[in-house]
């Protein structure tokens, strides 16, 4: 994930971070963690950890699918940290490792480099006493003992790369691209390789780390370039030597060169541009050529090929690794301007909320979920929830990923309860507890800065007074939380009633405090306009509650099939969340429901959700006609066989979503009014709808089943769908992100 900082405050912050830790004394080994990118590399990555041994503490990314096993290793050696780096890449893989990290320095090792442990401390030593430098990166040497070429470099320019192509550097080491100093040379550099290199892990997450736009080759020299900008440099180290392999980390040699070639036409395209880059890349694809033909000349057909292979990267701007293109599409889906309209930074969003999970298994998580997408498709995200702290990004297919960046401490009664004080409500100890605010303390500590913070739900409003002054906030409102405690103290007796009444009152205060003074985002009209009347002028954005249509068509697929079940009736929920509870077990325990079922003995109600209590379950089955069907891994077969969704509830909230997921499945429903309340502009064949009452819902479930489709038509679902996908209907959050 890629974050970013501006340069001046870069370039303070980097240096009080310096003077604080040379005033901390001697770096030790214990202050540096090695990040290793690998792929298919094991062999190298073991011989690296016997090298070591459990005195250096090693990340791991695993770049290869787990192809080779290397997640054994972190069973097995407690100083090794297992992450899967999804095949992205080294930018994106040595990123994730570094973001992660708890150390003070980190270093990047190559698999088939061999530094001591000496070495790594030495670098963190000498970079830890050097404030105006933002890494020290050690003299890499290949197999013959000589340094390599590409050891480091300089920015490339018309001259430069003129040079470099046509075979000029060797007797102009110093006029071209890329650095091949002698052993012992000190060389002033522009930019160095990631081989062997030490950062100061907060000061590489200002940078914005490796340039996630480069799926490998040129991230060193787009870093290189950050920190220039922030007056910062890069030392190579003469007095520190590495041997290097090859072919240690990496595709098929052809594949690679074209990659190379494509990353520094993008490279030079990005930041150079017009007529510089159109010669720049002209001269390499020229330069490039010649030694193609003259090592055809020579009989060397295999390093022909991998020139113009070269020159096909160069002229094209793509690449392959496994048969997918890498190179171009992710270089284009990181264009700085794909932020513009959230922002224009390339820092990350920051999100708070009370629960976060896949998959998503209640309304509530659909719509955080959908919020973190949606944050995503604009920029990075990182997400902090009680169980731990996810990361969310596009990758170069369009697609978004999340991956978990850190589980969440041990929970602890004593410590959940003194957070009491910060959350300001009684039901958010319980909930996120102590947990979440450690995660967000380290987050704001390790991971920022941030662009802007979203603080989702009224219960975690709270912790906006541990965010940094500076940073923008935005508010999310599910509901208006307070009248929906409201709601349920009235539902309640004894300690219960006046628990969730205190509640109210203090869910109340959040929105009427916290809430007056930030910028808002509600999820139906009429919470808008409640909103609106506490704030002080602030933004109030209404993005609806909105749902994800199946792949394909599940239901008309059914009805062909005939496996539409004429006689089940369904309801999904979350079944500890007690509006859900009491408005079933209201249904099922009346009158009118027995006399339903009386005269059609074949009818039952599904009932599908989480976490039913025992006593929920009892109940549910001594109704009768009526089954739990718990922790389902996923509700497509039971949405695709009922021949009726219901929402018999008597409470506002946890109610929209489910509904636009039975319309979105084909699937007709009967709902009470409140059921169904926030949900406007429906075709009137969608729903139907009834009062609280549980004869006129019994008589509203006859009509359907008499009456009623079997399956919705598409324009209906489709008329939905316009008005509440989730990118239709999230889409006035830019409009609150834009005025912060």
């Amino acid at each position: 994930m890629t974050t970013s900082i501006r340069p001046t405050e870069a370039t303070t912050e980097h240096r009080q971070e310096t003077q604080d830790v040379t005033e901390a004394g001697q770096v030790e080994l214990s202050d540096i963690e090695v990040v290793l990118v690998s792929y298919r590399s094991r062999p190298h990555v073991e011989a690296l950890l016997q090298l070591w041994g459990p005195q250096v503490q090693v990340a791991v990314v695993d770049n290869s699918g787990g192809a080779d096993d290397l997640h054994e290793l972190d069973h097995a050696m407690p100083h090794v940290r297992y992450l899967d780096g999804g095949g992205q890449g080294f930018a994106r893989a040595a990123n994730l490792g570094a973001f992660t990290s708890e150390a003070r320095f980190v270093a990047f090792v190559n698999p088939d480099s061999r530094p001591t442990a000496d070495d790594l401390l030495a670098l963190a030593s000498g970079l830890a006493a050097d404030s105006d430098a933002a890494s020290h990166a050690a003299t890499v040497t290949g197999h013959d003992g000589d340094v390599e070429i590409g050891v480091g470099g300089w920015e490339p320019s018309i001259a430069r790369t003129a040079v470099f192509a046509f075979g000029l550097h060797k007797r102009m080491p110093t006029a071209g691209i890329y650095a091949k100093p002698q052993l012992g040379e000190q060389l002033d550099l522009e930019w160095t390789t990631g081989a062997c290199m030490v950062v100061r892990a907060q000061t590489f997450r200002e940078l914005g780390g490796f340039d996630e736009s480069f799926f490998v080759y040129n991230e060193d020299m787009s870093f290189g370039r950050r920190a220039r900008e922030a007056g910062l440099r890069q030392v190579l180290r003469a007095d520190i030597v590495v041997p290097h392999g090859a072919g240690g980390s990496g595709a098929p040699s052809k594949e690679m060169l074209r990659l190379r070639g494509a990353s520094f036409a993008n490279y030079v395209e990005r930041y150079h541009g017009g007529v510089a880059a159109k010669t720049m890349r002209g001269s390499m694809a020229l330069g490039y050529a010649l030694r193609s033909a003259q090592r055809r000349l020579q009989g060397n057909d295999d390093l022909a090929a991998q020139y113009r292979a070269y020159i096909g990267g160069l002229l094209e701007r793509t690449a392959y690794v496994g048969g997918v293109e890498v190179a171009r599409e992710r270089f284009e889906s990181t264009e700085p301007e794909h932020n513009d309209e959230v922002g224009g930074s390339a820092a990350p969003f920051l999100f708070v909320t009370k629960e976060f999970g896949l998959p998503a298994t209640s309304g509530g998580m659909l719509r955080t979920l959908a919020m973190v997408r949606w944050l995503a498709g604009h920029g990075n995200v990182v997400v902090v929830h009680p169980k731990g702290v996810h990361g969310a990004r596009r990758d170069a297919d369009g697609q978004i990923v999340i991956e978990q960046l850190r589980t969440a401490p041990e929970r602890s009664l004593a410590a959940d309860a003194a957070t009491v004080f910060t959350y300001r409500s009684i039901g958010a100890p319980r909930t996120c507890g102590s947990p979440l605010l450690v995660g967000l303390r380290e987050t704001l500590d390790q991971l920022g800065p941030f662009r802007a913070a979203v603080v989702d739900h009224t219960c975690v409003f709270g912790v906006e007074r541990l965010l940094p002054a500076d940073l923008p906030v935005v508010l999310s409102t599910h509901n208006v939380e307070s009248d929906l405690m409201h709601q349920r103290a009235e539902a309640e007796t004894g300690w219960q009633h006046y628990a969730a009444l205190a509640e109210s009152r203090l869910l109340r205060h959040l929105e009427k405090s916290v809430g007056a003074r930030r910028p808002t985002v509600v999820c139906t009209a009429a919470d808008g306009e409640a909103v609106t009347a506490d704030t002080d002028g602030n933004a109030v954005v209404v993005a609806r509650n909105g749902v994800t249509p199946p792949t394909r068509p599940l239901r008309r697929e059914a009805e062909r099939e005939g496996r539409i079940n004429a006689d089940e009736l369904l309801f999904t929920g979350a079944l500890d969340w007690r509006p859900n509870v009491n408005g079933i077990l209201w249904l099922l325990e009346s009158q009118a429901w027995r006399d339903l079922v009386a005269e059609r003995p074949n009818l039952v109600l599904t009932v599908a959700g989480r976490n039913p209590s025992a006593d929920f379950v009892r109940r549910v089955e001594a109704a009768g006609h009526a089954r739990v069907e718990a922790d389902v891994p996923s509700m497509e077969p039971l949405l695709a066989r009922a021949r009726l969704g219901v929402a018999p509830l008597l409470e506002g909230g946890g109610s929209r979503i489910k509904l636009l997921e039975y319309v979105a499945y084909a699937l007709p429903s009967v709902s009470t009014v409140v059921g169904a309340s926030g949900l406007d502009g429906l075709p009137e064949r969608a729903i139907l709808q009834t009062p609280q009452d549980a004869q006129a819902f019994c008589d509203g479930v006859r009509r359907a089943l008499d009456e009623g489709p079997l399956v919705l038509d598409e324009s209906d679902v489709q008329a939905m769908l316009d008005r509440y996908g989730w990118d239709r209907a999230l889409a006035p959050i830019a409009g609150v992100l834009q005025a912060v």
